[in-house]
């Protein structure tokens, strides 16, 4: 008896593992994203694989040549984990207030100069300050519970 449930577990758990790793991979290739067109320039993300992922770039709309190619953001891929569900691609590239607004498979908006390539807001100095802040209140909360704990 108590080796049939032994199977029924081992089963039910080798179900479950497997229907979950279906659903995490990835079933689906990038979308291709319609390149836009900003005064003279042609600007186009490359979504085509993993290799180019986060990369924008921009050509002279008469001449085709190449003014400026950036990789937005970086995907750092985490070992042992399966790679393609870690893939970020580029969702949606527009011109807002003659900004490029790049938004990813994550919702995460950067804005870029179309004119030079550069990414104008670092996502990185807001985790910083935000890490700041919830460390100071931490400090802040320790210190007054020492000194109730004092009075008391």
């Amino acid at each position: 008896m108590k080796k049939r449930y032994t199977i029924i577990v081992f089963l039910l758990a080798f179900c479950f593992i497997c229907t979950v790793q279906v659903f995490a991979s990835r079933a689906y290739a990038p979308i291709t994203i319609s390149p836009i067109i900003y005064k003279d320039i042609k600007i186009v993300a490359e979504n085509s694989s993993p290799d180019n992922m986060g990369i924008v770039k921009a050509f002279n709309v008469n001449t085709n040549k190449l003014i400026w190619s950036k990789k937005v953001y970086e995907v750092k891929i985490k070992p042992g984990i399966e790679e393609d569900t870690q893939l970020i691609f580029i969702k949606e590239i527009k011109i807002n207030n003659d900004k490029l607004l790049v938004v990813n498979e994550n919702n995460k908006i950067y804005q870029v100069d179309p004119n030079t390539g550069k990414v104008l807001n670092d996502n990185n100095i807001v985790i910083v300050v935000a890490s700041l802040i919830i460390i100071t209140l931490f400090i802040a909360i320790l210190y007054i519970y020492k000194k109730r704990r004092k009075v008391i």
